[in-house]
């Protein structure tokens, strides 16, 4: 029997990019299930783990051919590579993590993105099976796919416990604290993405409240800052901010470090103020390393703390959503009360261990497998969905076409040059054009749907005819 095959196609793949380390994951569950993995990634590869360079590639919608036993997509955000899962045969997995709400990107450069991420969600539907990191946005994808319940599972990302609970050698935090200046200060740390809907301006505006009382309080945001324009824009506005607060000399931006985990030893409270998360790896990864959390009640994060549980349980502290003042009520008592601080870093040690690399190898083999016995028995819920002839059109963008020449001799040169000489324009202006219009599209061939079967309710209700039938 030849082996089974998995492909997994991802947006983009770097070693420190938490979807990339989900998809190495992924990789390393199929190839324990005896299959042959695979990764197609849409938007080139950094440095990846020795094993998975082998087996990653670059590739896009015209040069991908499918035909694995079982295809997963990858879902933080949409792209082209993507819409290939509407025609692949075998078994399939959509993989959700969450698409950030585009009112929460500060920016509109990239909005538009995130629109076509929410209505692409869609691709839901051609899943046999369909995965949430959290309960949190497992809700967001049924409200955003009408994806059904009963074939929607949740599987928490997979975390290094050990890597980030490990006492580290003493010199080490000592060095950091030296490189960044923080000799005598008491580090409240951030590690994650400059990002609108971290909330990164709640953590400045807490320090400037709490910095009279506490001189010594300096805040730590550990995450790259050069990752494009809209990050080095927020950047450049959150060191505005603390400079407006009078404490610019009290907030350090690291940029990207090439490992995050000897920063969490630095912290002596860890804060994550977002708006909408849909998982918060960072936090778990704190809490595993002993630092005591402070976090907003919003997405996915007062799950991951346990605060639903009995009170004495909650592994960290948890604020109302976009409340600088009681997040800086909350770091205050981790200041003042050694009782609740040592309570919550033994509850956040042990709270970690739920989402432990081993727990999700586990949970994933579990899905693997279902998904292929589902494919088995029955199809996507995309087969019983009533697609009009409209529907099928709705989608004009030209996604298999390729730079070509007819010229043999001087083909690769011709194709070089003109992919060169306008790829600047197709992918920054023409391909978006398009995407907006494939989104009008369908939403319009939805609305005449649900119009006509109103029509024909109207009809069945009344016994009128509809005069759009003709005579």
């Amino acid at each position: 029997m030849p082996q089974r095959t998995c492909h997994i196609l991802v947006y983009r793949l770097y070693e420190g990019d938490a979807v990339s380390r989900h998809t190495f994951d992924l990789a390393r569950v199929a190839a324990d299930l005896g299959m042959r993995p695979a990764i197609f990634s849409s938007y080139g590869l950094g440095d990846l783990p020795a094993d998975i360079r082998p087996i990653a590639r670059t590739t896009d919608y015209a040069g991908y051919a499918g035909g694995a036993d079982l295809t997963i997509l990858q879902y933080p955000l949409w792209f082209p590579l993507a819409e290939r899962f509407r025609t692949i045969n075998g078994a399939t997995i959509f993989w959700y993590h969450g698409v950030t709400p585009p009112a929460l990107w500060p920016q509109s450069d990239g909005r538009d993105l995130l629109e076509t991420s929410q209505i692409r969600t869609d691709l839901a539907q051609y899943a046999h099976l369909a995965v949430a990191d959290s309960p949190f946005i497992a809700a967001e994808l049924q409200r955003s796919s009408g994806y059904p319940a009963d074939r929607l599972r949740v599987a928490p990302l997979g975390i290094d416990i050990a890597r980030y609970a490990v006492q580290p050698d003493p010199a080490q935090p000592t060095a950091l604290r030296k490189q960044w200046r923080l000799e005598g200060r008491r580090v409240l740390l951030y590690v994650g993405r400059i990002a609108g809907n971290k909330r990164i301006d709640l953590l400045v505006d807490a320090l400037s409240l709490l910095a009279p009382a506490y001189p010594d309080l300096h805040l730590l945001v550990v995450g790259d800052t050069q990752d494009g324009v809209v990050t080095q824009e927020l950047t450049a506005s959150l060191r505005r901010r603390a400079a407006e607060r009078g404490v610019a000399r009290r907030v350090t931006f690291t940029g990207r470090v090439p490992d995050v985990a000897p920063y969490y030893r630095l912290a002596h409270v860890y804060l994550q103020a977002s708006q909408h998360e849909g998982f918060g790896a960072p936090l778990v990864e704190a809490m595993a390393a002993g630092a005591p959390v402070v976090a907003s009640a919003d997405g996915s994060l007062p799950w991951l703390l346990g605060v639903d549980g009995p009170d004495d349980a909650a592994a960290g502290l948890i604020f109302a959503s976009g409340d600088a003042a009681e997040l800086a009520r909350n770091v205050e008592r981790l200041l003042v009360e050694p009782d609740l601080r040592e309570r919550l870093i033994a509850h956040g040690r042990q709270r970690a261990r739920r989402f432990s690399i081993e727990a999700f190898r586990l949970r994933a083999a579990a899905i693997l497998c279902e998904a292929l016995e589902l494919a088995q028995q029955a199809p996507a819920p995309a087969a019983s969905l009533p697609l009009t002839e409209l529907h099928q059109q709705a989608d004009t963008a030209l996604r298999g076409y390729r730079v070509g020449s007819r010229l043999p001799l001087m083909a690769k040169a011709e194709i070089a040059l003109r992919s060169a000489a306008t790829t600047h324009l197709k992918e920054a202006y023409f391909d978006r054009i398009v995407e907006r219009q494939v989104n009008f599209n369908r939403r319009l061939a939805g609305a005449i749907q649900e119009l006509d079967q109103e029509l024909r309710r109207l009809e069945q209700a009344t016994g009128v005819p509809d005069a759009t039938d003709g005579p």
